[in-house]
């Protein structure tokens, strides 16, 4: 059999991306505008950023938002795979090269180039809307770049001639980012961004049901309300977490088994403990205590922090996609994360 989930590897087609519709009309609201705007995507490793980024420049997807999409160029750039700001340039004078000239975006293309190489291309296509979707861009961490790259980017999008815009992907805020570089909180860089980022929280709970339903049925399986909830309960509502989990239900109901919630959280724990580490070492030190106190049952204002800085802390994982809020009581959004949290972090 065939499985339906995608569980690792960027969604590629519009056909297995499910949700993310409130994201995605405010994405194109904010680029499809009279001029292009920039904006920031902020979520969680796994919340499904690069499939995000994927499926908004599919030439299908564009096409149903945006009346000129021919006109507009989305290029994806994957700033990991970049050292130094060289590499980062090189990649994307390919890029433009190749809407240019295919050939000129061939094997024998130079592998790094400048901010000036950059900028003469995008001046010859100044008919186009260029955007460039800069993925991982938490990789400016590392110490190959700095605050001059995020002036120069500001530099290039402030340039009349042509259009540019620049859509980043990061689990660390803009202003986070820029002062661990060591760009100043009143540099110019911070004014091209749209105000407010876009957050890759949980899905909904139609956009949960729709992606854990339509796969299982194209290999012939139809799932059930008890069945969708199943799955919730035990993988919150971020899509990887989701599919991973949908996968062990749809074995078990193909070997006509009931699925034993606590065998699955006992076997896919262990599995998504990398990740729940990478989450909790970016955390503040209030966003981990908040999260612990509620994982533990326990109200959050008892811990020794302003009201507003807990309330911010609450706010912020919310958004993230892992804490829930019914009423005023917030609750750890899924058993796999809550019991990693009772055994790791307890």
């Amino acid at each position: 059999m065939r499985m339906p989930y995608i569980v690792g590897p960027p969604v590629k087609l519009p056909t297995d991306f499910f949700g993310r519709a409130a994201q995605t009309r405010q994405f194109f609201d904010t680029l499809a505008g009279p001029q292009v705007q920039c904006v920031s995507v902020l979520g969680l490793r796994r919340a499904g950023k690069t499939s995000f980024l994927q499926h908004v420049a599919h030439p299908e997807v564009m096409a149903g938002y945006l009346s000129d999409a021919a006109r507009t160029a989305m290029i994806y750039v994957d700033v990991s795979a970049c050292r130094a700001p060289g590499e980062f340039y090189g990649r994307v004078a390919r890029r433009l090269q190749g809407l240019l000239s295919p050939r000129a975006a061939g094997p024998d293309a130079p592998a790094e180039a400048d901010v000036y190489t950059v900028e003469s291309l995008l001046y010859e296509l100044a008919d186009r809307r260029v955007v460039l979707l800069l993925d991982e861009f938490d990789q400016l961490r590392t110490a190959g770049f700095g605050g001059e790259f995020l002036t120069e980017l500001r530099a290039l999008a402030g340039v009349w001639e042509f259009e540019l815009g620049y859509v980043t992907a990061s689990y660390w805020d803009l202003f986070r980012l820029g002062n661990f570089v060591g760009l100043p909180v009143t540099s110019p860089f911070y004014n091209i961004f749209h105000p407010t980022p876009i957050y890759l929280s949980g899905l909904s709970p139609a956009e949960l049901d729709e992606l854990v339903r339509v796969p299982a049925r194209r290999v012939g399986i139809a799932a059930d309300e008890e069945d969708v909830a199943g799955v919730r309960a035990i993988a919150g509502s971020l899509p990887f977490f989701v599919q991973a989990t949908a996968a062990v239900w749809l074995a078990d109901k193909l070997a006509g088994q009931a699925t034993d919630r606590r065998a699955v959280v006992a076997r896919l724990v262990p599995e998504m403990g990398p990740y729940f580490e990478q989450w909790w070492r970016n955390f503040s030190d209030v966003e981990r205590d908040t999260l612990r106190a509620i994982a533990q049952e326990k109200p959050p204002a008892r811990l020794p922090y302003g009201e507003a800085e807990i309330a911010a802390a609450v706010r912020r994982l919310n958004q993230y996609g892992i804490v829930a809020i019914t009423g005023e009581q917030p609750w750890v959004d899924g058993l796999l994360l809550k019991q990693w949290l009772c055994e790791n972090r307890g």
